[in-house]
């Protein structure tokens, strides 16, 4: 049993997500993906996903929509990662947890979709968020 998680996609007035850098241990290497975490127990997805947002990329954003939810892996896990959308954005100093050690950057959002789509981009909660926000970004243009 999982108790659930969170991953928001943050997309500037630019066009640029912001992203971080981390290290997996099942992987044994750092992969590049959106923030994440997983929910508190009895905590609301959009809280925790505000206060993941902040903790890992020292993002702030003034509108954060849910844009779906995936389960990740069907065969093994209940797991459910409620996806999030977020604009606006403000910046500040990010606070991880002590166990998390990220790299945060800036990647132009067309640059992610050709990432994900060549094979670069592995992380599946990452490669959803990224080609969900691009299709409602360029639908809204």
């Amino acid at each position: 049993r999982h108790p659930g998680a969170v991953c928001v996609i943050p997309v500037t007035d630019e066009g640029e997500v912001i992203m971080v850098r981390q290290f997996r241990y099942a992987f044994n290497k750092v992969l590049l993906e959106v923030p994440a975490g997983k929910l508190e127990p009895n905590e609301d997805p959009l809280d925790a996903a505000l206060r993941e947002l902040e903790e890992e990329s020292g993002v702030v954003a003034k509108c954060v929509e849910h844009i779906g939810e995936i389960y990740t892996t069907v065969a093994l896990l209940d797991e459910k990662i409620h996806v999030y959308l977020a604009t606006g954005l403000t910046f500040k100093n990010a606070h991880p947890d002590e166990d998390e050690f990220l790299e945060v950057e800036k990647i132009p959002l067309k640059t992610l979709v050709d990432m994900v789509m060549n094979g670069e981009i592995k992380d599946s909660k990452t490669q959803i968020a990224i080609l969900k926000a691009d299709k409602i970004l360029s639908e809204r243009k």
